[in-house]
């Protein structure tokens, strides 16, 4: 299993993961925390949907207060109220932990599951994997991106996407060709030890990510000028 497929499991019913789910994030940190955070935003909206009306509540038409609408009872009344309650509740918890299911934390979580590529070598690719991988997601490299020495068609995001990997003087680095993600400027990012930026660029954009010693600056400049983006 997969951290992406993990979150949207947890997402739609963190009481009960199921036992795949659970063995995942036993030899997981980052999704345990994930599971952990979910658990308590979870038991929170439980508590605000819970909160006890009162049997001598009353609610009076007055100005500065809200009445009821017509036709609903106030057992109603106070249960959509609870939902609103709930709903705000949400809303601030999101905001402040911020999206689970970011490009960014899925790019990093996408990179643990091919350790492998991030090796220094002065030994490139395979040309015909390289070229089978270019071909499948209508890009074009340019001789000036250096040394590949990785390349892999990958499953992302339930599309398939060129996996590179540059080799720099500061190590490899991981390129992410992604013609279906759109974001609307620049991101950059540090996440679970590695630094990152995804660019907008032709239809869709490009994520470069390295450890954070790397100059990701040079690399990514030079990423940006070798990759041609073929026409649908």
């Amino acid at each position: 299993m997969e951290c992406l497929e993990f979150r949207r499991i947890v997402g739609a019913d963190p009481q009960h993961p199921g036992a795949e789910a659970l063995e995942h994030a036993a030899g997981c940190s980052r999704c345990t925390r994930f599971l952990r955070q979910t658990l308590v935003l979870d038991e929170r909206i439980r508590a605000a949907l819970a909160v006890p009306v009162p049997p001598s509540a009353r609610i009076r038409h007055q100005s500065s207060t809200a009445t009821l609408v017509p036709g609903m009872d106030r057992r109603r009344w106070y249960a959509l109220a609870a939902s609103i309650v709930a709903g705000v509740l949400v809303g601030t918890l999101l905001w402040v932990s911020g999206p689970r299911d970011s490009l960014a934390q899925d790019l990093v979580a996408h990179l643990a599951h091919e350790p492998q590529a991030l090796v220094v070598t002065e030994e490139p690719a395979n040309a015909r994997t390289l070229g089978r991988v270019l071909d499948r997601g209508d890009i074009r490299l340019r001789p000036e991106v250096g040394t590949v020495s990785y390349a892999n068609s990958c499953l992302f995001r339930r599309h398939v996407v060129p996996h590179l990997v540059v080799q720099t003087d500061d190590g490899p680095v991981t390129v992410m060709v992604l013609r279906h993600e759109q974001p609307a400027g620049r991101v950059a990012f540090s996440e679970e030890g590695y630094s990152g930026t995804i660019l907008p660029a032709g239809p869709g954009s490009i994520a470069v990510i390295g450890p954070t010693d790397v100059d990701l600056e040079q690399v990514t400049a030079r990423v940006l000028a070798a990759v041609e983006w073929r026409q649908d």
